[in-house]
C-alpha cells in the first residue's frame, strides 16, 4: 500500500492505486451483499475521533520510515530481507506493548469512547445508493486506466482481481472461526508477541496463522521466482529505521483500532467512517516521511 501512495504522491503511474480500488469494489459489493442477507455479522471498527486520526498519522510515518506497509513487512521478511525481519519483530512487539499498557491510557487522555459507525447511517444515506455512487465513480476511473507496457509481473487489473478475491476469502474464513474480522495483520501480530513473550496459547486463532502464513507464502513465491536480495549490504541507517518504524507502525495501528490492511482492505469496503479516516490519515503520515526522504 504504501507503493500506492509513493506513486500518488511522486506522480508516477498509479497502478498499485488501481489494484487496491479494484480490489475494494470487489469486496465492497461482495461483503455487503453477506451482510444484506445476514451471512456475515460484519462488525464496524471503533472510532475513536482524535486518537483515530492521530494513530492513522503514527502508522503513515512508521510505514515511510519502514520503507513498507504493516502487509508488505511480512512478505518482505519471506524474501529473506533482514531489515525488514526486524521491522516485522518490532511491529509485533510494539503492538503488543502498546495493546497491553498504552493504549487505553491514549484515547482517555484525547477523549471519548469507541463508537462503530458506517459512513452512509452517518450521512443518513441509503447504504445501496452510496456504494452505487462509490461504484460508478471507481469503474469509470479504472476504465479510462490504460496498462502499462512490457510489465514484469501481473499488472494492475489482475492484481486487483486477485486481492479482492483474497478479501472475500479472508471475510468467509474468519466468519467460520465465529471472529469475522477480513484482513489485518495487527492483532495477528500482537497474539505472535503474547504466545513467544508470554506463553499464551488462546493466541493460537485464526488472526495469527494468516500473519504467519505471509512470509510462508512470499518464501515460496520469492524461490520460484528466483527473487532474492539477502546478501547485498544493508545501508547503515536501515536497521534504525526498521526498528522505529516497525514500533510506530505497531503502536499506530492498535491506536487506531487496526492496521492500514485491517482499514484499507477490511473498513473501507464496507463503508466504515473510522477506516476512511485512517487510511487518509495514514496517506498524510506516509506523505511527510516520503517528503523527508525517508524512501531514499
Amino acid at each position: 500500500m504504501l507503493t500506492a501512495f509513493y506513486e500518488v504522491i511522486t506522480g508516477r503511474v498509479p497502478d498499485m492505486l488501481r489494484a487496491y480500488l479494484l480490489a475494494v469494489l470487489i469486496q465492497m459489493f461482495a461483503v455487503n451483499l453477506f451482510i444484506e442477507f445476514e451471512n456475515v455479522q460484519v462488525p464496524y471498527l471503533q472510532f475513536f475521533g482524535i486518537a483515530t486520526a492521530l494513530g492513522g498519522l503514527i502508522l503513515g510515518l512508521g510505514m515511510a520510515l519502514s520503507v513498507g506497509c504493516s502487509g508488505a513487512i511480512f512478505y518482505r521478511a519471506g524474501e529473506g530481507k533482514i531489515d525488514y525481519i526486524i521491522a516485522t519483530i518490532a511491529f509485533a512487539i510494539s503492538a503488543w506493548a502498546s495493546n497491553n499498557w498504552l493504549t487505553d491510557a491514549f484515547r482517555r487522555l484525547l477523549g471519548g469512547d469507541g463508537i462503530p459507525l458506517a459512513l452512509p447511517r452517518t450521512l443518513g444515506m441509503d447504504r445501496w445508493v452510496f456504494i452505487a455512487a462509490i461504484a460508478l465513480a471507481l469503474l469509470l476511473y479504472l476504465i479510462r486506466s490504460r496498462h502499462r507496457l512490457n510489465l514484469i509481473g501481473w499488472d494492475w487489473s489482475k492484481t486487483g482481481i486477485a486481492l479482492g478475491i483474497v478479501g472475500v476469502m479472508a471475510w468467509i474464513t474468519s466468519s467460520l472461526t465465529g471472529h469475522p474480522t477480513g484482513l489485518g495483520t495487527v492483532q495477528g501480530s500482537n497474539n505472535l508477541a503474547a504466545l513467544f513473550l508470554e506463553g499464551d496459547l488462546s493466541a493460537l486463532n485464526w488472526n495469527l496463522f494468516m500473519v504467519a502464513a505471509i512470509p510462508i507464502g512470499s518464501f515460496i513465491a520469492s524461490k520460484q521466482r528466483g527473487i532474492s536480495d539477502r546478501h547485498k549490504p544493508l545501508k547503515s541507517q536501515r536497521i534504525p529505521q526498521a526498528i522505529l518504524g516497525g514500533a510506530l507502525m505497531g503502536f499506530g495501528a492498535v491506536v487506531a483500532f487496526g492496521d492500514n490492511i485491517l482499514h484499507g482492505f477490511s473498513g473501507v469496503p464496507i463503508l466504515g467512517l473510522s477506516s476512511i479516516v485512517v487510511m487518509l490519515c495514514i496517506f498524510a503520515g506516509a506523505w511527510v516521511g516520503i517528503k523527508l526522504g525517508w524512501l531514499n
